[in-house]
């Protein structure tokens, strides 16, 4: 199954294109990232209006690379920017009316869950806890997991563009600024610091741009996957980024140019983070919330996605989804079908239907019984009810409407004019539904017992008869006996005497 996971930020937007397994194993295919800094305005309490069609352009954009893809699902989820913004409704009502997209607002600790499950996936933690940090825009989430939970997770308001706006800095940046800056980090820190160094951990795992950037800007010394990021370094590359101008800061090799501004703050971030946890270095992790999300989609979606793996026509996968949520007899269900395709190709030259007809008589009888999860009197009526309101994707309503009448008449009354429902149907379609409900009552008569003994079904179509021979390794009287009392739309509707022989294999 392919997933595409939006991550609409405090600084950028980022897309993931992946494709997951139903036990969580998760493949990316595509990334995309733009920095649309909705924080800019946001945590000045409105998101402005550039910033919102930049954002909703953006978004707009990654969908359809994700449609290109074919993707089955898109998630989106926001963050503090949106989560703080006076106008944050709106933001989200004005995406979902110009893209189609639905953005869930989430909380801090929803953010940090994420988080720690990207991470988690992305990093050998067999035997260790790390130390998780996610430097946003808005926010810092700290959380402490292994392997196998999350034993600490708290999310600060202490995001590079939150602190661009708390604290002004000149061009270049003070003596002073830096100490000052550096001093209120550490005071934020102190508190989580100490539920941090009671649980513990064996190394300090970083992930989103702020540390990416900050990784980038220091040159390689060793070819470590994951990539360790020394304190020496950091230190050292915040002297040299202080002592620019934001002209000076711009001519450096590898700094995205809208990060000139906010490198500053998150140079002095990240070596204070590792300052007060008493870290000499960093893990740079590539996983963070939108990897967080497609493994969240897999542990909540897991049977669905299985289901689309095994499954992947959505007409196929949207039947079989209705047969399994009724419970239905799923052996009995496939047996059906397959005899019914079997009659339907040997009465070919009677019928005259397309193989479209033949497709929608399969899944007539894969959904024939459905109506047993209502209950067992009048269950033909039950499943024709469900067929008509289970919303199934990828069919017309006249195609719902022949599914939902076929189903109707596998058993008890035929179809009458007096029966409104069919009544309803185009002549045509009346006509088919006579012949696909008689196809379907022959079938279901045949698993009588339901033992599945008849292995198959051949006709031999006379100007009076038709003589069906059904191969069985066993006794099948139940079987022909079930057919016989089903027989009478068929006769009616093709004029001809169904004779049943059993054939022993």
């Amino acid at each position: 199954m392919k997933i595409a996971a939006l991550d609409v930020g405090t600084n950028s937007i980022h897309l993931l294109i992946a494709r997951v397994a139903a036990d969580g194993q998760v493949e990316p295919l595509d990334r995309a990232k733009e920095m649309v800094r909705l924080g800019d305005s946001a945590f000045k309490g409105v998101i402005a209006p550039d910033a919102f069609a930049r954002a909703t352009e953006c978004i707009r954009k990654f969908r359809a690379q994700a449609e290109r893809t074919g993707v089955d699902a898109i998630i989106a989820v926001a963050t503090s920017a949106v989560r703080e913004a006076e106008n944050g409704g709106d933001f989200v009502r004005v995406v979902r009316d110009e893209t189609g997209i639905e953005l869930t607002v989430i909380r801090g600790d929803q953010e940090a869950r994420l988080i720690y499950l990207g991470a988690r996936a992305a990093l050998n933690l067999a035997g260790k806890k790390a130390l998780i940090v996610d430097i946003g825009g808005g926010s810092v989430e700290l959380i402490v997991g292994d392997a196998r939970e999350a034993h600490y997770a708290t999310s600060l308001k202490l995001g590079v563009l939150r602190l661009l706006d708390l604290f002004p800095i000149s061009d270049p940046i003070t003596a002073d600024q830096r100490t000052r800056l550096a001093e209120q980090l550490h005071r934020t820190l102190e508190a989580p610091t100490v539920a941090i160094r009671k649980i513990g951990f064996d190394l300090v795992a970083m992930t989103s741009g702020t540390a990416r950037a900050v990784a980038e800007l220091i040159p390689i010394t060793n070819s470590d996957k994951p990539r360790t990021v020394a304190f020496k370094d950091v230190f050292a590359l915040e002297e040299k980024l202080c002592a620019l101008s934001a002209v000076e800061r711009a001519k450096v090799p590898n700094l995205d140019p809208k990060r000139v501004d906010s490198i500053i703050p998150g140079v002095i971030l990240v070596r204070s983070l590792l300052e007060v946890v008493h870290a000499d270095s960093y893990v740079l992790c590539e996983a963070a919330l939108r990897e967080g999300l497609v493994v969240d989609y897999a542990l909540r979606n897991g049977p669905g996605i299985q289901l689309i793996d095994e499954y992947p026509d959505l007409r196929r996968r949207s039947v079989i989804r209705l047969q399994r949520r009724c419970n239905a007899n799923q052996a009995h269900a496939e047996h059906i079908a397959r005899l019914a395709l079997d009659l339907f190709r040997g009465l070919r030259p009677l019928h005259g239907l397309s193989n479209a007809d033949g497709e929608l008589l399969e899944f007539a009888a894969h959904l024939h019984d459905i109506g047993f999860h209502v209950a067992a009197s009048k269950h033909h009526k039950h499943s024709a009810y469900l067929i008509e309101n289970a919303d199934l994707q990828g069919f017309s309503a006249e195609e719902i409407a022949i599914l939902a009448q076929t189903v109707r008449y596998h058993r008890k009354a035929t179809p009458k004019e007096g029966h409104a429902p069919f009544a309803a149907l185009p002549a045509a379609n009346k006509q088919k539904v006579r012949m696909m409900a008689a196809l379907l009552r022959l079938a279901d008569g045949l698993d009588r017992g339901y033992a599945q003994l008849v292995r198959s079904v051949r006709c031999r179509v006379g100007d009076k008869s038709v003589d069906v021979t059904l191969s069985s390794a066993n006794d099948a009287e139940l079987e022909v006996w079930g057919a016989r009392r089903k027989r009478d739309l068929a006769e009616e509707v093709f004029d001809r005497k169904f004779k049943f022989a059993v054939e022993r294999d």
